[in-house]
């Protein structure tokens, strides 16, 4: 598969997921709406990268990296955000307190994980 086509793809696809993220800390107060964008944003997220993890080590698809330091730095960002999506998550189905703030944190290395992926592997 073109790696062009798998990075728009997979672009568009996280991109997407942030928006469904700014629309349920937007809907934040109405909570039936705000569960929906947040799981629709978590599903879009962690769907993707299993896709990305099968069509690279299954299928061996490449996208190809414009610039290897910015793509080592997405890894690490998406690691942490991987992991504070599920934190978010967990928190939110369990109405911890801690989740109201966890917005703090989560988009800014949301955002910048998206950036550097979309800087690092442009074709």
């Amino acid at each position: 598969m073109p790696s062009a086509l798998l990075y728009y793809t997979y672009a568009a696809v996280m991109v997407a997921s942030l928006g469904c993220f700014a629309q349920a800390y937007r809907t934040r107060l109405v909570t039936p709406v705000h569960k929906r964008w947040g799981i629709a944003g978590a599903a879009l997220s962690l769907g993707g990268i299993v896709v990305v993890l099968i069509a690279t080590y299954v299928l061996g698809w490449i996208v190809d990296q414009r610039l290897p330091d910015v793509v080592r730095v997405h890894r690490l960002l998406a690691l942490a955000a991987t992991a504070l999506v599920l934190l978010i998550a967990i928190s939110g189905w369990q109405r911890w307190r801690i989740h109201t703030r966890l917005y703090i944190v989560f988009f800014p290395l949301y955002i910048a994980t998206v950036a550097t992926a979309l800087i690092g592997y442009t074709p």
